[in-house]
């Protein structure tokens, strides 16, 4: 069987749970949980920074998707059985490889803007544990974004929801998805250098696993993710953007997105058209703050100023001790 037949058919069994590519026309307005000095900095640069998630506070997903994996397919019987043993090593040491190149050097130049579904059921108010963990402890802002034209413009981002899964669930996918690949595997045959495309194929769907797959105990965040990953820019579009931050964890790498990026200076989507809403937390959204916010954005981004919104939860940033009688 041909070999780029039997690629198409390994894809197939491998990504048949997920789109390649959502539609623009089904993504919902997305909600960036953030402080007030990152609304400001958005607002006079139009940078969007977006974060590599081996320094992220949920660490645990990417290395522990892509971790799990690697020892998934090291261990997987029915991988063993699907094959010869030259075709199962020759699977074995390309995907080895494919791992140890991510562990070792891509890694460092995938980046995340982790954002929030925004609805109508959700309104201005938000949702309380964004605010709790990433909105200031109710004194930031949310950002509401269209995001639609990123896709639109053609970009190298991707933007899919996020799932969440129990450990055990997880290994479980794992399992289901390999033994359907192997399957796959053993039906196309074909000769043994063709185990490196299958190697490539199979890494290929465990990394967009592991970067769009938060445990089940995050769920309530609701979160969709814009990824860039340097190895799929393969146009270099956005590579003049890679950069660096410092901050109080020390200096890390960053991506300073900016949509000009996509087709130069106003050719590409409108950052000023992306940003539908802006919602002050609940324990900033005075009187006060809110017409600051909008003298900043008349400074800075005018179309902005009368997208501001408060949130009117009830919130309680410190919970006081219950008194002792």
């Amino acid at each position: 069987m041909p070999q780029d037949l039997r690629r198409q058919d390994l894809e197939d069994v491998l990504w048949a749970d997920m789109e390649a590519r959502p539609p623009a026309s089904q993504l919902p307005l997305l909600a960036h949980y953030t402080s007030i000095l990152t609304l400001e900095r958005i607002a006079q640069t139009g940078e969007i920074w977006f974060s590599n998630p081996l320094y992220m506070n949920d660490v645990d997903e990417l290395r522990y998707g892509m971790n799990l994996g690697l020892h998934a397919v090291r261990t997987h019987a029915g991988l063993r059985e699907a094959c010869p043993p030259a075709h199962y090593n020759a699977l074995l040491d390309a995907f080895d490889a494919l791992y140890t190149a991510f562990d070792g050097e891509s890694a460092f130049d995938v980046y995340v803007f982790s954002c929030s579904v925004h609805d109508d059921g959700i309104g201005d108010d938000g949702l309380l544990s964004m605010w709790r963990g990433y909105g200031g402890d109710g004194n930031g802002v949310a950002i509401v974004f269209d995001v639609a034209p990123l896709l639109a413009a053609g970009s190298p981002l991707l933007v899919r929801e996020v799932q969440y899964l129990s450990y055990e669930q997880s290994e479980a996918w794992m399992e289901r998805k390999l033994q359907a690949f192997a399957e796959a595997l053993q039906r196309a045959g074909g000769p043994v250098e063709g185990m490196q495309s299958a190697a490539a194929v199979l890494f290929e769907r465990i990394k967009l696993f592991a970067l769009f797959t938060k445990h089940r105990g995050f769920h309530e965040e609701r979160e969709w993710r814009l990824v860039y990953l340097r190895e799929q820019d393969r146009q270099g579009v956005l590579t003049q953007r890679l950069h660096y931050a410092i901050g109080a964890r020390g200096i890390e790498p960053r991506l300073r997105f900016t949509t000009d990026a996509l087709g130069g200076p106003g050719q590409g989507p409108s950052l000023k058209e992306m940003v539908r809403r802006i919602i002050l937390g609940p324990v900033l959204a005075t009187p006060l703050a809110l017409r600051s916010v909008e003298r900043m954005l008349e400074i800075y981004q005018p179309a902005w100023a009368d997208r501001v919104a408060r949130s009117s939860t009830p919130y309680r940033s410190q919970r006081m001790p219950w008194p002792i009688t």
